[in-house]
């Protein structure tokens, strides 16, 4: 039995890379650090950040899009609001349905007969009738 246990030692001690190599895992560690050294030193600047220094770093680029959105918006809505007063004030439903207008699609839904039909509302609405 003492040889079957000294075989199992010989087989995983060749299996360890240190076995013909001595010091092997002393430079395997020190070349790992080496490696990690500049990412363990910016997690931890990271880890040292306060929220007031993360929020100052985000404001540096969010302000000025936030500026450039808000320009672009009042853009739109100016020239928005310039369309609307050339073209006259808005009509209401009210305003529509009480028109004149010969052949208003809006007035034949209102004072047809027959059972409501949701299909042709919806088209009347939307403007798919000539």
């Amino acid at each position: 039995m003492n040889t079957e246990h000294e075989d199992r030692l010989t087989v995983v001690s060749v299996m360890d890379p240190a076995h013909d190599n001595p010091g092997y895992w002393d430079r395997f560690r020190t070349g790992i650090m080496e490696r990690a050294v500049f990412e363990l030193a910016r997690r931890r600047e990271i880890a040292r950040e306060s929220v007031a220094a993360v929020l100052s770093g985000w404001s540096r680029s969010l302000i000025p899009v936030t500026l450039a959105a808000a320009a672009i918006a009042a853009i739109l809505v100016g020239s928005e609001a310039r369309s609307r007063a050339a073209s006259g004030p808005p009509l209401a439903l009210e305003d529509v349905l009480a028109s004149e207008v010969q052949n208003n699609p809006y007035q034949a839904l209102t004072r047809s007969e027959g059972p409501a039909n949701l299909v042709a509302f919806l088209a009347v609405v939307e403007g798919n009738v000539p």
